[in-house]
């Protein structure tokens, strides 16, 4: 499945994931590692550098702007992704 996160305040998309993977952030280490859904304070982007903290899930210190992810077809995704990697 494929799927667009929104910037919930200003609705750009900021990124697309081919799937949900979900982080939360190691203070002690500060890094992100993956862990269950339960516990989880973000989804990691699809570069794996950074977390979009969605609704329903723990404050990530981070960053807490609230993203909203929503599934999309592998066409959708595909457009998407070359437009957000697209150079200017």
């Amino acid at each position: 499945m494929y799927y667009k996160v929104t910037n919930s305040m200003t609705q750009d998309i900021v990124d697309v994931i081919k799937e949900i993977h979900y982080i939360q952030y190691q203070e002690k280490h500060k890094i992100l590692i993956l862990c269950d859904i339960k516990i989880a304070q973000a989804i990691l982007s699809s570069d794996g550098k950074k977390g979009w903290h969605i609704e329903g899930l723990y404050n990530f210190p981070l960053d807490n702007t609230i993203y909203e992810i929503e599934p999309i077809s592998r066409l959708e995704y595909e457009e998407i992704d070359a437009k957000l990697h697209e150079v200017d």
